[in-house]
């Protein structure tokens, strides 16, 4: 009768067991030094070995010859348990028996000693799907069970469990398994089983894999019969219904040169073959994150990245820093959004008519985007309103530009010119050369940035540089005090001054409020003239 790859490299010791060497170590210390625990919880991802540990485990606590924790595989109780014909090792699956009288039941039967061996283990799988009496029932049972009986609870979500059973247990965390690793197990499963698979086929599956051995292994078996001479990355990716990275890179390359209606049709072209969506922008979104880790400039970076390191270095020099990261932040996302979308496609599509045409969008990007558009058409190279066609049409624009950005109400006033107050300066420190310094270095390499940054009045305070934005621009302020945006900028201060110095965005302080202040201060005792 055909076995399924899975079961078939099933591990039967610890010694076979990939990637929970943290676990392994410790179960084996524990049989071996006669500190055997009474419950265990094994947690963590579908296909990462919580089943196959539990029944090692309890094949090896039983074992008449294990050897420093490890079974024999060839004593009667091992090959009993290997068979699956082990009557003293109880195997529950809680999804389909989670009431209180199953939990009874259990109750009524560990009371008997084992039949032949020297545990009676209970493996209780997907223990978080068992009812609120249930575990109840279970829980003096779990606290304090016969000598001879162990306790193993497996389960994808420990955070469903009470806190009284886990009080109980000695918690094993499982980890997701490497790519490598899976890579490595899947190799030898295919000259073991005569699969001819290509080596980059056979890399994409250990990426799709995520993490889980039994599913990467599922999709080998699953390719292994689909070409009986040699399965080709090409095949996987089709089996996958995901695109391969040549469609992708390409898209990629579109999408920065700025053709709309080659990067629609590319795109187009890649989901007709039946892409899962899911699967095409994860391909993405790990493509895009390994050419930005190689740009960053890191030695030795073919252990950490996803796909083929010469391809990375080869592509990553096409792409600048800057739209890979808006890339990389889009699709994340999308990908996020995609999964409540009632149409998943044309999500995807707007997501890059966004990346070619930004200035559609109507969040901060997009605006920034137009307003540079603008300035492009006004300002560069001595283009003047003058030489425009309509000079009406163009002095509109501009002024609905500005209130788009600025989100003016019709009845307001016009917002007054920042005047750039004296400035306190330290010794050999000319902040205003320093700022703006600065802000030629940011209009080189993100543009949008300068466009905030341009606004602020810069000033020292206790040895630090403040940015000042009046109330009106308050919005620009809370855009580049985020995080990624004042890290980026703190460091190019920093290469420009030659020393770490902080930068900080605050708002300017209406007079009203200055003088609310002082008056609390001194609890109205003041007369302000």
């Amino acid at each position: 009768m055909y076995q399924s790859l899975y079961r078939k490299y099933r591990p039967k010791s610890f010694a076979d067991v990939i990637g929970q060497d943290h676990i392994v170590k410790t179960l084996k210390n524990q049989i071996k030094f006669n500190k055997i625990g009474h419950a265990y919880l094994f947690s963590g991802t579908r296909g990462t070995g919580k089943t196959s540990v539990a029944k090692i485990f309890a094949k090896a606590v039983n074992c008449t010859n294990n050897s420093n924790g490890e079974p024999c595989n060839n004593c009667d109780v091992c090959m009993a348990v290997n068979n699956n014909s082990a009557v003293d090792i109880i195997e529950i699956d809680a999804a389909s028996n989670n009431s209180v009288n199953d939990i009874r039941e259990l109750k009524e039967s560990i009371i008997y000693s084992p039949s032949s061996f020297k545990y009676k283990v209970y493996i209780i799988d997907e223990v978080h799907m068992l009812s609120t009496g249930a575990f109840n029932a279970l829980l003096k049972t779990l606290e304090e069970p016969p000598a001879h009986a162990i306790f193993i609870l497996a389960t994808t979500e420990p955070e469903k469990l009470p806190d009284t059973i886990l009080s109980r247990c000695q918690k094993f965390d499982f980890k997701l398994i490497s790519q490598k690793d899976i890579y490595e197990y899947l190799s030898k499963i295919s000259k073991d089983a005569n699969i001819n698979i290509e080596e980059k086929g056979l890399k994409t599956i250990a990426f799709y894999g995520n993490g889980s051995m039994r599913d990467a292994i599922s999709i080998l078996e699953q390719c292994s019969l689909y070409d009986e001479n040699l399965i080709t990355y090409d095949d996987v990716c089709e089996m996958l219904g995901t695109a391969n990275d040549e469609n992708l890179y390409k898209l990629l390359e579109l999408i920065k040169n700025k053709d709309t209606i080659s990067s629609l049709k590319q795109l187009d072209k890649i989901l007709s073959y039946g892409m899962d969506i899911g699967n095409l922008i994860k391909s993405l979104i790990y493509i895009l994150r390994d050419m930005l880790i190689y740009k960053s400039g890191k030695d030795n970076l073919k252990e950490i990245l996803y796909n083929d390191s010469e391809t990375i270095k080869e592509k990553a020099n096409l792409f600048g820093e800057g739209f890979l990261t808006d890339l990389l932040n889009g699709f994340i996302l999308l990908q996020k959004d995609i999964k409540y979308s009632p149409s998943p496609s044309t999500l995807l599509e707007v997501t890059v008519l966004r990346f070619l045409n930004p200035e559609i969008s109507y969040d901060i990007s997009g605006l920034i985007s137009r307003i540079e558009k603008l300035e492009e058409l006004v300002i560069k190279k001595g283009v003047h309103v003058e030489n425009l066609i309509n000079k009406e049409e163009a002095e509109k624009e501009v002024t609905s530009y500005k209130e788009s950005l600025l989100d003016v109400k019709k009845d307001k006033k016009e917002i007054p010119e920042i005047i750039q107050t004296p400035l306190k300066n330290e010794k050999d420190f000319d902040i205003n050369n320093i700022w703006e310094k600065v802000k030629d270095v940011v209009k080189k390499e993100k543009r949008p940035l300068y466009i905030l940054m341009d606004k602020g009045v810069p000033y020292l305070k206790n040895d630090s540089i403040m940015i000042e934005y009046p109330e009106e621009y308050n919005f620009m302020k809370e855009e580049l005090a985020k995080p990624f945006n004042k890290e980026y900028i703190d460091r190019v201060i920093s290469e420009v001054c030659g020393k770490s110095v902080g930068v900080t965005f605050v708002t300017k302080q209406s007079e009203d409020e200055m003088v609310k202040k002082v008056k609390d201060f001194f609890e109205n005792n003041i007369e302000i003239v």
